[in-house]
């Protein structure tokens, strides 16, 4: 099957190569879902169009069987300046697909492709969603009624993974990726001068003991066997001539990564506790907003071995990984596995730079693999 999707991939590295070179923000990939939607109904594939906003489903249907599954990929790019040096970089400056989206779409299409000439007795929903990163894409389809518009008996996912190991297929049962949360802190009070500091509100106090009460929080209230992460990524007040100007607002921002909901109530108890002890003592009013950006992704027990036993068969167990870390990144995949059946997998991206670097690209042997994986899980499971 590998040799087989290699002999078509040439035509799919060209479409990855253009989807990067015109990267597209969350729910405005107008020009990628149009070329995705064109590819599908080339391979003969019927087309929905606009799910989820700029969302695209293709349904290829064979047999009589009633079984049924759906693979996804995701669409958009990030707010980053490209540095990649390739000849196909981004023409669209400040935009750059720095996390391999345009690799798990063509991938997705090399899949279609070859699905499409396969012989399977079900039927194959093809989800290529927007806006993954942070934009919430999947729950704009999952509104959309993806799952009853399109019944599946499992969905299966993946993301492209640099690293140093050998391993070139990498998954786990339960907690695969971690759930997280963006954090906004409004701390407001009365400004004042700094020569009388009784007539005003302390927010720089406020500020610094949000934070540092904030960092104790894990180590005192999340088992230890657990992990948790809270990091402030910016605290904003005043300017740098306010020298002499006790500030009369404040901007904490922060991120929030836990693997179950236990820990994730925890959290935000603790945190609004802390807002409390803030108000009392520093004369403040502080107002908390929890923006959920994706659960943890906890992969189903049942999907998980249909996977690792089609990437065994397809890549060799010795280069198969059952046991895989869980990651603290956060995947809004794990929105559509409350909803479906399912398993996400890590796939080995043969970089030097990681997620999110501006000096990143996708390995075209990665979408190679990848189609293997789509296209082998549908016909073990649809056979």
């Amino acid at each position: 099957m590998i040799e087989e999707i290699k002999k078509l991939s040439s035509e799919f590295i060209e479409i990855r190569k253009c989807i990067h070179e015109n990267p597209e923000l969350g729910l405005k990939e107008f020009k990628t879902a149009k070329l995705v939607a064109n590819k599908l109904r080339e391979f003969g594939v019927e087309v929905y169009e606009n799910v989820g906003v700029t969302g695209v489903v293709g349904v290829l249907k064979k047999g009589n069987s009633n079984k049924s599954i759906a693979l996804r990929a995701d669409m958009d790019a990030l707010v980053i300046n490209e540095a990649s040096g390739v000849s196909y970089a981004s023409k669209n400056e400040g935009l750059m697909h720095a996390c391999g989206h345009d690799g798990h779409t063509a991938s997705l299409l090399l899949a279609a492709k070859y699905l499409s000439k396969s012989e399977f007795d079900g039927t194959i929903n093809f989800v290529f969603q927007p806006a993954e990163e942070g934009r919430g894409g999947a729950k704009a389809m999952i509104d959309d009624n993806l799952f009853t518009r399109f019944k599946s008996d499992f969905i299966f996912g993946y993301h492209n993974i640099p690293s140093k190991t050998n391993k070139l297929f990498c998954l786990k049962r339960g907690a695969m990726m971690a759930g997280a949360d963006a954090l906004r802190v409004n701390i407001s009070g009365v400004g004042g001068h700094g020569s009388a500091p009784e007539k005003a509100s302390d927010i720089m106090g406020a500020m610094a003991h949000f934070i540092t009460q904030a960092g104790f929080i894990t180590a005192r209230n999340i088992a230890a066997k657990n992990q948790a992460v809270i990091t402030f990524g910016a605290a904003l007040s005043g300017n740098e001539t306010s020298f002499n100007i006790l500030q009369d607002k404040a901007l904490l921002l922060a991120n929030i990564r836990t693997f179950n909901n236990d820990d994730r109530n925890t959290i935000i108890e603790q945190l609004n506790n802390i807002a409390k002890s803030c108000e009392l003592l520093f004369k403040v009013k502080v107002e908390l907003e929890f923006i959920q950006i994706g659960a943890a992704t906890i992969n189903d027990d049942e999907a998980q071995k249909l996977a690792f036993g089609v990437a065994c068969e397809l890549f060799g167990e010795q280069n198969c990984d059952e046991f895989h870390e869980p990651l603290m990144g956060s995947e809004d995949f794990s929105f559509m596995l409350e909803h479906c059946k399912g398993a996400y997998a890590f796939i080995l991206n043969k970089n030097d730079y990681y997620l999110h670097d501006p000096r990143y690209i996708y390995d075209d042997d990665t979408l190679v693999n990848a189609a293997a994986f789509y296209s082998g899980v549908c016909l073990k499971y649809l056979k």
